[in-house]
């Protein structure tokens, strides 16, 4: 929901607070509220480091300014309708957005780590056969203050403090940049949540122009490519959308993030049995991976209960990982968190799915 929002008729435009970065807030205050940079700082603290959802919670700030920024301003809260816990500790939540759709985002324990996976659009246009996401289809991308809520929503809901997050849960990241950029800046601000930048990563299929933005604003966000097989005909059929970029072009776009960024990516591979785990496609992977800064993060595909895919055995697995050595050192079998509350990679959107039906 949107808090503060008064008679929009009377007092336009109504500017959301969550998702706007620093320097945008700091304008808006000097232009708009004709205050002095301070102030800024109370908000921005406020909202982001203290977790006010009322700009009545606001305590320090006079209150003919905060009467003044109930009529002008809104902060996004979102309400959780659904929690999920996983044997694991994982927890999947379904949070309803302001105009009544619902997205899901996960909280992930692995002391001392604390993850969460956020989603930047209601459902996802990529179609990835596997995913279940794929299967909800295309709602609308997430604004800013959504991204962003998302975080606070979960940070709410933890005794423990939340050190990094992944933009892998519903959506692809890239394609919806405009919105995902500045919500970004405002988690990895010192005066906010302050996670850093290398603690944030970012998930896609891989869109080369977007992998080109990101290697031009040269931040240190890390890049995880949703792989899948280096054969293109595998790929394309697992992933309909890569049949736009060659998997040639897919790799420069790559080696130019690294040479601009000085981080490895890492290639996420879901083996799935039967499709993409045979001896051809490790080879295939091995020689897309050589001279690559890459790690190479393989994890065993997630049941979605519509989809007839399955898992390779334990032999299948190990023969596929060997494969791989020595030409691609840092391999690693990923474990699957938060599968049993369909909160594991592909699985998010049943959730969401049965609330649009519903609705």
């Amino acid at each position: 929901m949107t808090m503060n929002r008064t008679d929009e008729s009377k007092y336009t435009p109504v500017q959301n607070l969550t998702g706007m970065p620093w320097e945008e807030l700091e304008d808006w205050v000097a232009g708009e509220l004709l205050e002095r940079p301070f102030r800024a700082r109370q908000l921005f603290s406020w909202i982001h480091h203290r977790g006010a959802e009322s700009v009545n919670d606001m305590t320090d700030i006079p209150k003919a300014l905060r009467e003044r920024l109930s009529e002008c301003a809104a902060l996004t809260v979102l309400e959780t309708i659904e929690r999920a816990d996983g044997d694991d500790g994982t927890q999947r939540f379904l949070l309803r957005l302001p105009d009544g759709l619902v997205a899901e985002s996960v909280l992930i324990p692995d002391p001392p780590r604390l993850t969460a996976c956020l989603s930047t659009q209601v459902g996802c246009k990529m179609k990835c056969a596997f995913c279940m996401t794929g299967q909800v289809g295309f709602r609308r991308n997430l604004t800013s203050h959504e991204i962003t809520a998302q975080l606070y929503a979960l940070r709410k809901a933890s005794q423990e403090r939340i050190s990094n997050v992944v933009l892998m849960g519903m959506g692809e990241p890239l394609d919806n940049l405009d919105q995902v950029l500045p919500a970004l800046l405002v988690i990895s601000h010192d005066s906010g949540i302050c996670i850093g930048q290398r603690k944030i990563t970012i998930s896609t299929i891989g869109l080369p122009n977007g992998i080109e933005r990101l290697s031009r604003l040269g931040r240190q966000y890390g890049l995880a490519l949703s792989l899948h097989s280096a054969v293109a005909k595998t790929r394309e059929m697992l992933v309909p959308a890569a049949a736009a970029t060659s998997l040639h072009q897919l790799r420069q776009s790559l080696v130019a993030w690294t040479d601009a960024i000085g981080r490895r990516v890492t290639l996420e591979y879901c083996l799935i049995a039967g499709v993409n785990d045979s001896e051809r496609e490790a080879d295939a992977l091995a020689d897309f991976a050589q001279g690559l800064p890459c790690k190479i993060n393989l994890l065993l595909y997630n049941r979605v209960a519509s989809l007839p895919w399955k898992r390779p055995d334990e032999p299948a697995v190990s023969a596929f990982m060997a494969r791989l050595f020595p030409r691609c050192p840092a391999v690693t079998l990923r474990k699957s968190r938060g599968s049993d509350v369909q909160g594991a990679c592909g699985q998010l959107g049943a959730s969401v799915l049965s609330t649009t039906t519903k609705g």
